[in-house]
């Protein structure tokens, strides 16, 4: 009886050719690299299927490519799948030009508000929503002025003075208090920031957080290996990730035979599903 469960849970990690969800994503983003958008967003979209969890980025991104092709029903199909896995950036959502073809579709309305009410409901249970509700403006008016430098840069300057008020008066804001996509936000303005003084404060606090029941391994080593990156040292996880001629990369990785170990023991995945997740070649 237990063999039989551990060909079934592990049939349910691999499709019909034999690929786990990770390699599905790699291909995608594969056949998006060749032009193939629409086979690129099937790819993508049964990645997303198949990874179960945290994976609204892929519904959305697949979302993003039947548009481009014009597969209107894929596409909203695709971003509902989005919304129902945890994504309520209702301003990316509008910004995105790719998706400005929907905009004249009646459900286009209709998908907002999916998300409105979704997000509703998914901070009902938080202690602090209007703390989420701040940090997420916050980076809303740093990703409004990508493209403005000297505009952005004032903000990201204030962004960081508010944070560091935020964790001297809470410590680094856990999912409990602001959700998960709230913590995501609390660390996107940390590794924007330019004072890498502060970096590495947000950083202990993120580490400390590994020994409760609410850890951050993911956002430690992102910006753990960012600091690195920015001292000019060699990273440690192999989260950073670099392009050259065209080609994405990992950053160097200090003492890289035994990077899978120190991923393991905080609770990340193998470099090899990361970089396939990311469309980056990695033998190993």
């Amino acid at each position: 009886m237990r063999g039989l469960l551990f060909l079934i849970m592990i049939s349910l990690s691999f499709n019909s050719y034999g690929q786990t969800w990770d390699e599905l994503i790699f291909q995608g983003k594969k056949e998006r690299a060749n032009g193939n958008f629409e086979k690129a967003a099937d790819l993508i979209f049964k990645g997303a299927a198949l990874k179960e969890k945290q994976n609204f980025e892929h519904y959305y991104y697949s979302g993003v490519l039947y548009a481009r092709v014009n597969n209107i029903n894929a596409s909203f199909k695709s971003l509902e799948k989005a919304i129902d896995a945890g994504m309520y950036d209702l301003a990316r959502l509008e910004r995105n030009n790719r998706l400005k073809i929907l905009h004249g579709d009646k459900r286009w309305d209709e998908l907002k508000i999916k998300m409105q009410v979704s997000e509703q409901k998914y901070v009902a249970n938080l202690s602090h929503p209007e703390l989420r509700v701040e940090l997420k403006q916050m980076w809303k008016t740093d990703q409004d002025l990508v493209g403005k430098w000297e505009e952005q840069k004032i903000i990201v300057n204030q962004n960081t003075v508010r944070l560091n008020e935020i964790i001297e008066q809470f410590g680094w804001p856990v999912r409990s208090m602001i959700g998960q996509d709230g913590t995501w936000m609390a660390w996107a303005i940390a590794q924007h920031s330019y004072d890498p003084d502060f970096q590495i404060k947000c950083l202990k606090l993120l580490e400390n957080t590994l020994h409760t029941n609410e850890p951050e391994p993911v956002l430690f080593a992102e910006l753990n290996d960012r600091i690195c990156k920015n001292a000019n040292q060699k990273q440690k996880f192999g989260q950073a990730i670099i392009e050259e001629n065209s080609l994405k990369k990992f950053y160097p990785i200090a003492d890289e035979s035994k990077v899978d170990e120190r991923r393991k023991s905080i609770g990340l995945a193998p470099l090899k599903v990361y970089a396939n997740e990311n469309y980056v070649a990695y033998l190993k």
